[in-house]
Order: structure tokens, then C-alpha cells, then sequence
């Protein structure tokens, strides 16, 4: 049984009825996932003092203002200077919380991290998807580990490019029914349908796979 919260559905839905038919869609077409399984945490503070805090989470170097990294399947997203989206499995984001939590307890620098209990996830994916985002008036010339800010039917949403054909919107403050809404009348005219973590999994592997 799926029970709803908000716009989304918190449990996870593995497919809508063929998940075959739902790959099809996201290689032709365009497909909406709802990201039941990934949690958003918001880290926040002094530029210079932010990099410090993110910087033992992220190999190498840590993102800049729109810019994201992923790392280990969680995606630590830049959306401004002085605030960065961790989104990634309940467990991952915990882990960063405690990283990043811990820079301040040793260092006295005043960086925040806070779970957003109300956010929610989603994924557009096809080669369609960038078309939906430009209908919706979401940013969508971004390159990949691009992210930028803007709002849908009334919700906060940042939007980041995994690559051409693969886009995340993340909701901090959760995803207004008017927002999906939006999405699914600009996604009608190419194509786009509801996708299941099944499909989804299927695509990923064979990402991997061709990598």
C-alpha cells in the first residue's frame, strides 16, 4: 500500500504497472521519479568556513557556488556560496551530517547541519528531460554537476544535471501537489510517465555496465 505525504509517496513504488515499459520510456521519451529512499540535508554558513566543514566528505575538491559532486551515490550540491544540499540514503546523509558536524565542534566555526525532514526528491530522466525542464521555466542548460535554484508552482525546487539526459529536483521544503502537477502537464506533450525504482535500478546498472 502507498501512503501518501505531501506530493510524494514515501513508500517506495517499484513500478506502475511494467517496469519493461518503463524503461522504454526513459530511453525514448522521459520518465518522473519520486526518490522515496533519498533524504536532503542542508549544511549552511561563512563561504571559506563552509568549504572547511564539507571538505573532509568530499575528495578532492569541494564543489563551488552551482556546482555539484557526487560521491559514493550522494550528491553534495553547491546551490549558493554559503549553502550546500547533501542529498543520498537515509544512512549516507547521517554520515555526512556527523562529518560535517564535527568541523565545527573541534574548530569553534559556525557552520550548521540541518535534516530537512519536509524535503523530497525527484529525478526526470530521457533524453527528453532538459525539453520538460525548459517548459516548466526550470533551469535547464546546465552541464553535468551543474545546479541552480528556481521555484515551481509555488515550491523552492534546485535543480541538478547528472548529465544530459538526467536531472534531480530537490525540494527542501517538500513538493506542493501544484508542482508535480506542473511537471506532468509540461511532460504530456513528449511523452512522459510516472517510473518505479525498478526501472530505474535497471537503468543505472546498464549505465554502469556501458561506463
Amino acid at each position: 500500500m502507498l501512503v501518501a505525504c505531501g506530493a510524494m509517496l514515501h513508500d517506495e513504488v517499484v513500478h506502475y504497472g511494467s517496469a519493461a515499459a518503463e524503461i522504454a520510456v526513459c530511453t525514448k521519451a522521459v520518465g518522473l521519479v519520486e526518490r522515496s529512499e533519498l533524504r536532503l540535508l542542508e549544511v549552511t554558513g561563512d563561504e571559506a568556513l563552509l568549504n572547511h566543514a564539507l571538505a573532509p566528505a568530499v575528495p578532492g575538491q569541494v564543489p563551488g557556488p552551482r556546482r555539484a559532486r557526487s560521491v559514493a551515490d550522494t550528491w553534495c550540491c553547491r546551490v549558493a556560496a554559503d549553502r550546500a544540499l547533501v542529498v543520498g540514503a537515509a544512512g549516507a546523509v547521517d554520515r555526512w551530517r556527523q562529518v560535517v558536524s564535527r568541523a565545527p565542534a573541534t574548530t569553534g566555526i559556525a557552520v550548521a547541519a540541518n535534516a530537512l525532514t519536509h524535503g523530497e526528491v525527484a529525478s526526470i530522466v530521457g533524453p527528453k528531460a532538459s525539453t520538460v525542464l525548459r517548459s516548466t521555466s526550470l533551469p535547464a542548460d546546465l552541464a553535468p554537476g551543474g545546479v541552480e535554484e528556481g521555484r515551481l508552482a509555488g515550491s523552492r525546487v534546485a535543480v541538478v544535471c547528472e548529465d544530459s539526459e538526467r536531472y534531480l529536483l530537490l525540494f527542501p521544503d517538500g513538493c506542493a501537489a501544484a508542482a508535480l502537477a506542473a511537471i506532468g502537464v509540461s511532460g504530456r506533450p513528449v511523452g512522459l510517465a510516472r517510473v518505479g525504482h525498478e526501472a530505474l535500478a535497471h537503468l543505472r546498472a546498464a549505465r554502469r555496465d556501458s561506463g
